[in-house]
């Protein structure tokens, strides 16, 4: 846990100040959906020491530290926030160390959106 506050802090200063709005736009050029990117923001921002917020190209699992387990949770929760019941599709599995945008491509494959067709 320190570690991984340290690099946040260290990231966060590079990075300059994040708002919603630049994460929405960015998650658009990466073609992810509104709602999965509304979603994945709320979500995530339990991963991320302030000030740190999440931007699409940030590795989940090496560089912002969230384990496998938790990820997949993020899926199923995603799942059951937009589909409630509904079974869970069977889907290949996310590919290690995925990025914030490819999982956000993800969750919308898994919900048949595209950003033309979002909910």
């Amino acid at each position: 846990m320190p570690m991984s506050r340290r690099r946040h802090a260290q990231l966060a200063r590079k990075r300059g100040r994040i708002e919603v709005e630049r994460f929405e736009r960015a998650m658009a050029r990466a073609f992810v959906s509104p709602t999965t990117t509304r979603f994945l923001w709320r979500e995530l921002g339990a991963y991320y020491h302030a000030p740190l917020k999440p931007l699409p190209d940030d590795r989940l699992e090496s560089q912002i530290m969230i384990d496998r387990p938790e990820i997949e949770g993020l899926i199923i929760h995603f799942w059951r926030s937009m589909r409630g019941q509904d079974p869970l599709p069977n889907f290949s599995p996310i590919n290690n160390d995925p990025t914030v945008a490819q999982l956000g491509r993800h969750l919308d494959l898994m919900a048949g959106w595209t950003v033309q067709n979002a909910a």
